[in-house]
């Protein structure tokens, strides 16, 4: 069946077997004032639960796709990228949601500018996954305003669900299958290369943590130890030069509070 004219924003959710947090990110989706977007839901597994959710809450100009090179986000948002129609691209992984108005407000600032990647602010909840109802257990709203966007060179601070791009500033632009953390702030600092993120205030994003439950997030494996995210570090440093003094000799100081002392010129 042909698809519809090109939406506005094309949201990609990448899912691997949680059916009740994949519920719950598309019905905020479906829940949300500002409707003009695709969904794509992209799943390195597949079960029963899974499928059930998709057939529910997917619309006929929605895509789903499961591949199967291996668990973790980074191929499910490749494949995805490929698939995306909209102007702009937004990535709403299964664990994290957005309030109502999200799409909403981020519609109204894109649609007026001549920038390529916005972020707002957003909220953070933490949960207990093992409740009924996801059991949450605080919440608590974070203003971006007050950060340099700079300040992405030298660390992350902006989670992958508060961003959304123009789809054309992510050509050439791919999520790194090969790290085993902070593969988000790298793909954040490829498209930084080509256009910087701007802030506008009034979003309406929600970061889901499970704190209670080891093992429920990806990305808190015991493959993502200490040792693990200071060599990513340094592999994202070296990949994505600071293109400043001053966060060349900020990255300097933050590994050298964790215990890394290296010459300014090598970042």
């Amino acid at each position: 069946m042909m698809k519809s004219r090109v939406p506005f924003f094309s949201v990609i959710t990448s899912t691997h077997l949680r059916a009740p947090l994949l519920r719950r990110a598309l019905q905020s989706l479906r829940a949300q004032t500002f409707q003009d977007f695709e969904i794509i839901v992209a799943a390195d597994a597949m079960d029963a639960e899974t499928g059930a959710v998709v057939a529910e809450l997917l619309g006929e100009n929605d895509t789903f796709i499961k591949h199967n090179a291996g668990p973790g986000p980074a191929t499910s948002r490749n494949a995805a990228m490929q698939a995306a129609r909209g102007d702009w691209v937004v990535f709403l992984d299964d664990d994290d949601m957005y309030r109502p108005h999200h799409l909403q407000n981020m519609h109204a600032h894109a649609s007026k500018t001549g920038e390529h990647v916005l972020f707002s602010d957003y909220e953070v909840v933490t949960e207990d996954r093992s409740k009924p109802e996801l059991g949450q257990l605080g919440q608590m709203p974070l203003s971006l305003a007050a950060i340099p966007p700079a300040t992405v060179h030298v660390k992350n601070f902006i989670p992958n669900n508060v961003l959304v791009y123009r789809r054309n500033v992510l050509e050439g632009v791919t999520v790194d299958p090969h790290l085993r953390s902070l593969e988000d702030w790298d793909f954040i600092l490829g498209v930084c290369a080509k256009a910087m993120p701007v802030y506008v205030p009034g979003g309406g994003a929600v970061v889901c943590k499970d704190y209670v439950n080891a093992g429920n997030r990806r990305g808190t494996q015991e493959s993502s130890n200490d040792n693990t995210v200071i060599a990513d570090f340094l592999h994202v440093y070296r990949r994505w030069p600071a293109p400043s003094l001053e966060l060349k000799q900020a990255r300097q100081a933050l590994l050298k509070t964790n215990g890394l002392d290296l010459p300014v010129n090598w970042f």
